[in-house]
């Protein structure tokens, strides 16, 4: 630490995709455009480990792609900056879908975790 204020850098936490899992998810519909998107990412690894960002892709029933999001670690939560050692993270994200005629075409979603 003390080379790193000397060289004024910072010390992130480790990133480690390959040990961060989407344990479980749902996307559910509360109205004609509104949706709710729950899912839960832990940590396998033996260490800390940054919090990745989330991409969120709305798929119709040929599975291509309408819409894509992409939720960075600030917006999975307040503590979402780390996730310790074997802790899972559980998210709720209202999702609200303004395109015209896209909300209607929904049938299917992906998630995928990455760092940026």
């Amino acid at each position: 630490q003390l080379l790193c204020d000397a060289l004024e850098c910072e010390i992130a936490p480790l990133q480690q995709i390959d040990t961060v899992v989407i344990d479980s998810s749902s996307f559910t519909k509360v109205r004609a455009d509104v949706y709710r998107l729950s899912f839960t990412l832990r940590n396998t690894a033996p260490t800390p480990i940054a919090t990745p960002a989330v991409e969120l892709s709305l798929t119709d029933l040929q599975d291509h792609v309408l819409v894509r999001r992409v939720f960075p670690a600030t917006e999975l939560g307040k503590n979402a900056s780390v996730i310790e050692p074997g802790v899972e993270l559980a998210v709720m994200i209202p999702i609200s879908v303004k395109a015209t005629g896209v909300a209607e075409r929904v049938s299917g979603y992906r998630l995928l975790s990455f760092y940026p």
